[in-house]
């Protein structure tokens, strides 16, 4: 009765583990349907009861083909990924499944091995069962997340700094040293009071390694998002010190503009001298030299204005049709660096994914209130992109690019707004949507 207890015990212990193994990778990669958390709390708990249910049976068909359909109906029904071949989101579940029974055969036999290697015999058959459960869910462990995670992912961002190579180098050799120690005094166990110490002690290394390793992730991500960090406050400050310097800029040009007592001089000595034509033709020539310098009022926050002129300008130059509609807003509650990365960011994604297009270049901006809302409404020609995540499009230029979109992304959550990016037939569309 005691061994089957055992039995039951490593069952449900290998099920939870692979349970969260494949729960990680599936939110990872997708997104939840519902909002309810609890929903998919009790559908985890009870994903991984039942399964450990099918595992007591041993049944090794019966098992995997279970997990393969019961976390695939999971995958497709309570989760979601926008613009992704739902072929590739039916097949990724199952190879990951296969891939990590691999990974759990080859655990049993090295384990074998080693026991043969060492001539260890005449263990307890249930502490051999529970060393192949521990030595296979290591494998498991180590090769999902220090090989499948890094190179099954499906941004390029991923960095590997030495602090994350170390630790994990230290967990795999904790592991190492612990199993050691285990397969070197399983033969001389003989009490029962041995054999349970040694059962806990193999579960509490197989779960401090999926703590270790799981933290690991988090330092990796912690090191990418403190990258992320440094390259948003660079290109915020380096986007609003140029817009301020162009504001400067136009402001001298105002000057100029107001500065024309010479100019009305000139034109009326030319009047008194009854040279009207010349004095016509001087005017215009003086008009058509000073209209560039003038600076279009579209909105009343000023470095707004000189943005959306200046990317006007560049689109003019890259054959890009660029309409504006703007109604009364007051976008006053943002800080100007936050309108500088907003509308630069986006502006210069829009031109850009113009530039990839050979015809019909157009780039249209609306940004008007309705109600109590602030809509901003930028529409753009672009190629069909490929690959989405989470909702954004995946940079076609791989590392570190698609910064800017973060930028926006995190001044918008500051101030409770929200975002909607689609693709419809080459045309891409950015909604902004600020509740005031």
């Amino acid at each position: 009765m005691e061994d089957y207890i055992i039995f039951i015990f490593g069952a449900f212990i290998s099920s939870l583990i692979n349970s969260i193994i494949l729960f990680q990778f599936i939110e990872e990669r997708n997104e939840r349907i519902y909002d309810k958390r609890l929903l998919y709390f009790f559908i985890k708990i009870g994903l991984c009861l039942f399964i450990g249910c099918i595992n007591v049976m041993q049944q090794p068909i019966i098992n995997i083909v279970s997990w393969i359909i019961l976390f695939s109906i999971v995958n497709i029904v309570m989760y979601s990924k926008t613009k992704n071949k739902k072929i590739y989101r039916i097949l990724e579940v199952p190879a990951l499944i296969l891939i990590l029974t691999i990974c759990e055969t080859a655990g049993v036999y090295m384990l074998e091995f080693i026991l043969w290697r060492f001539q260890l015999h005449n263990i307890h058959p249930i502490l051999v069962k529970s060393m192949e459960v521990t030595f296979s869910k290591l494998v498991v462990l180590i090769f999902y997340y220090l090989v499948i995670s890094k190179l099954w992912r499906e941004d390029s961002i991923g960095t590997f700094t030495k602090t994350q190579f170390w630790v994990e180098v230290v967990i795999v050799l904790f592991s190492i040293a612990n199993l050691a120690v285990i397969i070197s005094v399983v033969s001389k166990i003989t009490s029962q009071t041995e054999h349970i110490l040694l059962l806990i002690n193999m579960g509490f290394i197989l779960f401090a390694d999926l703590y270790f390793l799981y933290f690991s992730r988090f330092a990796e991500e912690y090191n990418q998002l403190k990258v992320k960090l440094r390259l948003l406050e660079q290109q915020s400050l380096l986007q609003y010190e140029y817009y301020e310097e162009q504001e400067e800029k136009y402001n001298e040009s105002v000057k100029i503009l107001h500065d024309v007592n010479k100019h009305l001089k000139m034109i009326e000595y030319m009047y008194q001298a009854k040279e009207d034509k010349t004095a016509i033709a001087y005017t215009q020539e003086i008009s058509q030299m000073l209209m560039p310098l003038a600076l279009e009022e579209y909105t009343n926050n000023p470095i707004l204005n000189v943005l959306l002129n200046d990317k006007k300008k560049i689109a003019n130059i890259h054959n890009i049709r660029f309409n504006l509609e703007i109604g009364s807003v007051d976008l006053s509650f943002m800080e100007p660096i936050e309108v500088t990365s907003i509308f630069g960011n986006l502006l210069d994604n829009a031109i850009e994914a113009c530039d990839m297009v050979s015809k019909d270049k157009y780039i249209e901006m609306r940004l008007d209130k309705l109600n109590d809302f602030i809509v901003i409404k930028i529409s753009n020609s672009t190629m069909p992109i490929e690959k989405w995540h989470f909702g954004k499009p995946v940079s076609r230029k791989g590392k570190n690019h698609g910064i800017g979109l973060l930028n926006v992304e995190n001044i918008i959550k500051k101030y409770n707004g929200s975002m909607i990016l689609e693709e419809v037939n080459k045309k891409f569309s950015c909604k902004i949507i600020f509740n005031q």
